[in-house]
């Protein structure tokens, strides 16, 4: 394979980018054009297409084309995750944001709690919410308690489905916690049933969310470290889902390098120690 062969024609990365923030809201950087053809040359080979343009085409209008993003997506996107990832923002969802989720509901009469993990990627930040949520000790067994993961990645949802997980995984988490709620299983860990019971999977565009989860309303939603890879104009269609899914008082977590500052006018900041995270306003 020669570098000539594999080169992307600025006017096919030009098509190839505009396509995909149209159909994904990804932005792809100018300079990883080289990058983007060496990864998606093996896909113009087992299709036998002669050009990138004819991939772009392959994609826009073949009757494979659904498949085809499927096998695209994980060369796009950066799947990298781990359990208890941003620790200050989980404990401020344990100390600050379940309590009083559980006294307002409490007061109400209701006994339900909904939390979407929106690009939840394989799986680990969904198992992890269920682990804190049963430490809380906030949700007895008389709740109806669902934690929901969306991704785009069909891929990444079969493994956070079969819940098997390296080591690697567990690098911030209370090793405690890890023997309470998992199990040996060869030389990976497995997630017990008690989490299994509050968590379910699901396939989902966050551009398409509203009408993917029409009817639904979620207390809790965490999109964390997914709108960075976003345009802004991408961020506020997404963060208008998200708007769309929640009532008043509801809450929002976003990575720590993620703001709504420019796009979240439905939501006002709520400032912690080494943690900011958000409410829709009321």
């Amino acid at each position: 394979m020669t570098a000539e062969k594999t080169a992307m024609q600025a006017e096919e990365f030009r098509l190839f980018k505009e396509h995909v923030a149209e159909s994904l809201g990804l932005v792809l950087e100018e300079g990883s054009r080289r990058n983007l053809a060496a990864k998606l040359w093996p896909r113009l080979e087992e299709l036998r297409l002669k050009s990138f343009t004819e991939y772009y085409c392959y994609l826009k209008f073949s009757p494979g084309r659904e498949a085809e993003w499927q096998r695209l997506v994980p060369l796009l996107t950066n799947n990298e995750t781990y359990f208890y990832r941003e620790a200050a923002q989980l404990s401020v969802l344990a100390q600050e944001v379940l309590p009083a989720l559980k006294e307002r509901k409490t007061a109400r009469g209701e006994r339900a709690i909904r939390i979407l993990s929106a690009g939840c990627s394989s799986g680990e930040e969904v198992y992890t919410l269920a682990m804190l949520l049963l430490e809380s000790g906030c949700f007895s067994w008389d709740w109806d308690v669902r934690i929901t993961g969306v991704d785009i990645d069909t891929r990444v949802l079969d493994a956070a489905r079969q819940g098997l997980y390296a080591q690697r995984a567990f690098w911030a988490a209370d090793p405690e916690l890890v023997r309470r709620y998992l199990t040996p299983h060869g030389d990976k860990l497995a997630v017990r049933p008690i989490l299994r019971k509050w968590t379910c999977f699901a396939e989902g565009n966050l551009l398409d969310l509203r009408e993917r989860l029409a009817g639904e309303r979620f207390d809790v939603i965490l999109c964390r470290n997914v709108l960075i890879y976003f345009a802004e104009e991408t961020v506020k269609r997404v963060v208008d889902n998200f708007t769309a899914l929640q009532a008043s008082g509801d809450y929002l977590f976003l990575g720590h390098s993620e703001s709504l500052s420019r796009t979240g006018a439905s939501y006002v900041p709520l400032r912690f120690p080494g943690a900011i995270i958000y409410q829709k306003r009321t």
